[in-house]
């Protein structure tokens, strides 16, 4: 998946996505531990927090997951991915918002599912830095898009470069 980071379309993207039903520890095709940073939901993340050296720290988080669940373990986590399943559900705006203004979150936000490019003004504003698309946007027209507006009249969460 093309992933948009600081302005810019790139190809790394070291992290392994387990989803839940997979098992944990994630293994090479050669059958040795791999490692790629690890990125699981939710729900498995809390699970696995019982064992200190778990490898894990990426969230994947649904729209309808509890940010609030994540804040005394937010020091452990580099990545949060938000999944947008349709650019109509404004849930991840809100996760966003929470995760850097509440909680303080200082880690990577990305954006990933139906994220369509007039979106992502609106998605750095509400703290997300790191945009996933499912297929690959017209480069010159993000440049366009991220370089549109120099000045906002409304409130919103301060990043030091947006995208």
């Amino acid at each position: 998946m093309p992933l948009l980071r600081n302005g810019h379309l790139v190809n790394d993207n070291p992290w392994v996505r387990i989803e839940d039903d997979a098992p944990f520890p994630v293994h090479a095709a050669n059958g040795e531990h791999s490692d790629a940073p690890a990125l699981v939901s939710m729900s498995r993340f809390l699970e696995l927090q019982a064992h200190i050296n778990n490898g894990v720290s990426g969230v994947f988080l649904s729209p309808e997951d509890n940010v609030e669940l994540l804040a005394e373990h937010l020091h452990r986590i580099q990545l949060i991915v938000i999944g947008f399943p349709k650019y109509t559900d404004g849930r991840g705006y809100s996760q966003a918002r929470m995760l850097r203004e509440q909680f303080h979150f200082a880690g990577e936000l990305r954006a990933s599912g139906d994220i369509r490019p007039d979106q992502l003004l609106f998605m750095a504003r509400a703290g997300i830095d790191a945009f996933e698309f499912v297929e690959a946007p017209d480069e010159s027209q993000i440049k366009q898009i991220l370089s549109r507006f120099q000045v906002n009249y409304q409130p919103s969460y301060a990043l030091p470069v947006a995208g």
